[in-house]
């Protein structure tokens, strides 16, 4: 009787432990699914378990089981399969990502809402491929706090790894957090509360930030209007058209009465080239907008952008012409608004970008007179270069352009600010393009210093090539050695040192040069002949010969003249 007495209680406690499974398991089962990542290429990418914790489908699962996904699939019990829609948020450092299945999902898991005590027994809920309900159960042996209001379990027990990510829960059937991570002999619960913090922020932190950036599935959009829009501006300068058009239509449904919606989602739909639909988008912006002025300048803006910088194909609906009509709309709306500073600020604004477009369309002559007009009204160097630049453009003298950049660099003072490096190296430009080569090199020099020497390589290849029609040999050697000092390997640098070398009878230094050259570069036709040249008049015909022959293969007329009058 006593051995059969010791049988049933030690079979007793196997039910207790290992493969018990609570009175609760088969309710919470339903709550319980298997998650399918895929990567880029629709490969199965990791294989996890998550759970719903929120209506509308909201779940949570092990981060892990999600980085680097473009697709999600959640299974449950009875085979039915379901995509993950959105992201919800995601934690890199306590490995959890929040997200909505698509449909309502299963029976949501009711979360704890307070700490659970010291030794109370938790349970690891999970379910086989087959369907089976499978747990495990342990005590909590000690507590960690986060943040200083969730709580990060220790269990005094060494679970299996392949439930990391599952439910835990209470004895009473609560959902108490997620198996986090099994370490040594103990195991890890993360608090199911810990969750609340994972949102799709405008700025979001340092790990939230990095978790997101590493899935690739939609994301959710911020939780008010005005955070949302924060983060589309933020998301407009890194996403693609397709995640961008995705967050933005998400917007537009969810706030339709909010007008910067249509406006931002006009962008994209240009790049898309389906112009239709941003035109129908900007004037439901047009619609919805409250300050009518600034609305036609924000149409005006994105009409010139596409013309500007996506000419093709065009779009007869939108030309520079309709562009300057909303302009004009946008300062007669604004003058009629009570006078104050910001008026005046906001006219100016318009007016600047009416003189854009006008350069845009060619017609300087509008151009410069709005540029002269608010120069009148309050001087300032930016109208001045910009003058000059409208000058260009309608083919004014050398003069003519130069006069408004030296009233601009006049009214900088002396000594002059950072401020006016622009201005010099412009003047510096026309000084070169009309042949003043010193006075060019005056001004570029004048760049370089107001600038503290910090300066480009570009920067000195184009002095060198100044210098060196100012007849400035040694300046010309000193800049394009400093050019190929910042980038070694640009081939052309070398060949403009091999051309400058041989004017002043470095032959050596010209052979190495242009050989430099060729092993950067072996298409590089002006080094067969600067080298071909420069072995001439060293005496070695034979090698001349061959590299003259080399640049006449690959279409040089000028070294052919050279092996015509030397051979």
């Amino acid at each position: 009787m006593k051995k059969y007495t010791i049988l049933f209680f030690s079979l007793f406690l196997l039910a207790l432990t290992g493969s018990a499974q609570p009175k609760f398991a088969s309710k919470a089962r339903k709550g319980i699914v298997s998650i399918n990542t895929y990567d880029q290429q629709g490969n199965l990418l990791r294989q996890g378990t998550a759970f719903y914790v929120g209506a509308d489908g909201e779940a949570v699962a092990d981060y892990k089981t999600f980085k680097g996904a473009y697709k999600a699939i959640a299974i449950d019990a009875s085979g039915k399969q379901e995509e993950v829609e959105r992201i919800l948020g995601a934690d890199d450092t306590y490995s959890l990502v929040r997200f909505r299945v698509k449909g309502k999902g299963g029976a949501s898991l009711t979360p704890a809402t307070a700490s659970q005590p010291m030794k109370s027994t938790l349970f690891v809920l999970n379910y086989t491929a087959d369907g089976k309900v499978e747990s495990e159960q342990a005590a909590i042996a000690d507590t960690a706090i986060i943040q200083g209001k969730y709580t990060y379990y220790g269990l005094d027990k060494k679970l299996d790894t392949k439930l990391i990510g599952a439910p835990v829960f209470n004895e009473s059937g609560t959902l108490v957090g997620m198996l986090h991570s099994v370490m040594g002999a103990k195991s890890y619960v993360l608090d199911i509360r810990y969750k609340e913090t994972l949102t799709i922020a405008a700025i979001p932190s340092q790990s939230a930030s990095l978790a997101l950036a590493n899935i690739f599935i939609p994301k959710e959009l911020p939780a008010t209007q005005e955070e949302a829009l924060v983060y589309l501006y933020l998301k407009s300068r890194t996403a693609s058209n397709d995640e961008y058009m995705d967050m933005v239509n998400r917007f537009v449904t969810i706030y339709p009465q909010n007008a910067e919606g249509y406006l931002r989602r006009a962008t994209p739909l240009i790049d898309l080239l389906r112009f239709d639909e941003a035109d129908k988008d900007m004037q439901k912006y047009l619609s919805l907008v409250e300050d009518k002025a600034n609305g036609h300048f924000n149409v005006a803006s994105l009409i010139s952008d596409k013309l500007r910088l996506q000419p093709e194909p065009a779009y007869d609906k939108w030309t520079w012409d309709v562009a300057i009509q909303h302009i004009d709309q946008a300062i007669t709306l604004n003058a009629a608004k009570p006078e104050s500073e910001e008026r005046a600020a906001t006219d100016a604004k318009f007016q600047i970008q009416k003189a854009q477009t006008l350069m845009s369309k060619e017609d300087y002559d509008g151009a410069i007179a709005i540029y002269e007009t608010l120069h009148q009204a309050h001087p300032a160097p930016s109208y001045l270069f910009a003058i000059s630049m409208a000058r260009e453009g309608r083919g004014d003298s050398i003069g003519q352009i130069i006069e408004p950049i030296d009233s601009a660099i006049a009214m900088m003072g002396d000594p002059l600010p950072s401020e006016a490096a622009n201005y010099v190296i412009r003047r510096g430009q026309l000084y070169a393009n009309s042949g003043r080569y010193r006075e060019a090199v005056q001004d570029y020099n004048q760049y370089a210093y107001l600038l503290n020497n910090r300066v480009s390589a570009v920067f000195h290849y184009e002095r060198s090539q100044i210098e060196v029609n100012a007849r400035m040999f040694q300046q010309a050697l000193d800049d394009i050695n400093k050019a190929i000092e910042m980038a070694p390997r640009n081939a052309l640098y070398h060949v403009e040192k091999a051309a400058i070398a041989i004017r002043v009878s470095l032959l050596d230094e010209c052979i190495q040069s242009c050989q430099t050259a060729i092993s950067l570069n072996p298409n590089i036709i002006d080094a067969y002949r600067i080298l071909g040249y420069a072995q001439l008049q060293k005496g070695d015909k034979v090698k001349a010969q061959a590299n003259l022959q080399r640049a006449i293969d690959m279409g040089d007329e000028t070294a052919k003249k050279l092996l015509e009058t030397y051979f």
